[in-house]
């Protein structure tokens, strides 16, 4: 009985240790990426608007590709190696030749490096003129 209690108050102990050891490590919370993207037309042109948020510790965002394609798979327009330094990376422009009754669809793809891990996010909406 008395090997059995010593035995019981090791197990114990041994576990509160583990217990305070893993209660030690830093855990962070999620915080995910985000994006916005709009897509709006006047006349014969088309605005294409991004924003990528970078969750907490984010130092740059780069490898940035901007398409606007028609529904057929006609590319409109591209914008390639776009960058920024810092949490977020904003993006606005119009380009023309878009037609009315037509399906357009706007797609991202970047890397975003945070503590020192470089992370993808894309991204896509597809609007009607």
């Amino acid at each position: 009985m008395k090997r059995t209690l010593k035995l019981l108050v090791l197990c114990i102990s041994i576990l509160c240790l583990s217990v305070s050891a893993l209660a030690a490590i830093a855990i962070e919370p999620f915080s995910a990426n985000t994006y916005t993207m709009s897509l709006a037309f006047s006349g014969n042109s088309a605005t294409c608007g991004l924003t990528i948020t970078g969750a907490s510790g984010t130092t740059k965002i780069d490898n940035v590709t901007i398409t606007l394609r028609e529904s057929n798979g006609t590319l409109v327009n591209q914008w390639t190696n776009l960058s920024a330094t810092g949490p977020v990376f904003t993006f606005s422009r119009s380009t023309t030749t878009v037609v009315q009754g037509r399906a357009y669809t706007l797609s991202f793809s970047a890397t975003i490096h945070r503590n020192g891990v470089a992370e993808p996010i894309s991204g896509s909406i597809t609007r009607t003129y």
